[in-house]
């Protein structure tokens, strides 16, 4: 006989209570000796840079999928009943009472967006901003912000050198902007 493959299932828990019901998994599974039925718990997070006027660089979690965590697992009665019953679970993703699995094409397109989300940058700054750079070889030149890459978290500022407006690119950490 054929023994069964783990799959991957979408469980909705209760929307900023992700990260609490993957450790409390974690512990139920080893509590109730369920290693071989309940594998992983996957949380889709991406990190975000912000960079804050006075040039401090912060980074945090953002949830992809709020209130839905992945768990790999074998589904059985008993490990079925320990997943539904954790704190702060609120039900399976299926149909009826019948857990329905992450197809794999699902499952890679996801993880595909976590990466291409894998770091943003969130900004005080707008184009026409005027900005002093706080680091760097051109450390306390003053200029005009043109052009702001949020993906890269670069932005291009045109400053004076030898009398002549000049565009340099620059980190969001390497600039403040004058109020």
């Amino acid at each position: 006989m054929l023994k069964p493959k783990p799959e991957w299932y979408v469980i909705q828990v209760i929307s900023g209570t992700e990260e609490n019901v993957k450790s409390s998994l974690f512990q139920r599974r080893e509590s109730f000796w369920m290693e071989e039925h309940i594998l992983d718990v996957y949380v889709p997070t991406h990190e975000i840079v912000s960079t804050k006027a006075n040039w401090t660089k912060s980074t945090k979690q953002k949830n992809i999928l709020p209130g839905y965590i992945l768990v790999q697992m074998l589904v059985t009665n008993e490990s079925w009943y320990i997943v539904r019953n954790t704190p702060n679970v609120t039900w399976f993703l299926g149909a009826w009472n019948i857990p329905v699995p992450v197809s794999w094409e699902e499952l890679e397109r996801l993880k595909g967006k976590v990466e291409e989300n894998a770091q943003n940058y969130s900004n005080e700054f707008m184009e026409g901003d005027l900005a002093t750079i706080t680091a760097g070889p051109f450390e306390w030149n003053e200029g005009k912000i043109s052009e702001i890459n949020e993906k890269k978290g670069l932005l291009k500022m045109v400053i004076n050198l030898m009398w002549r407006d000049t565009p340099v690119e620059l980190e969001f950490s390497q600039v403040k902007v004058i109020r």
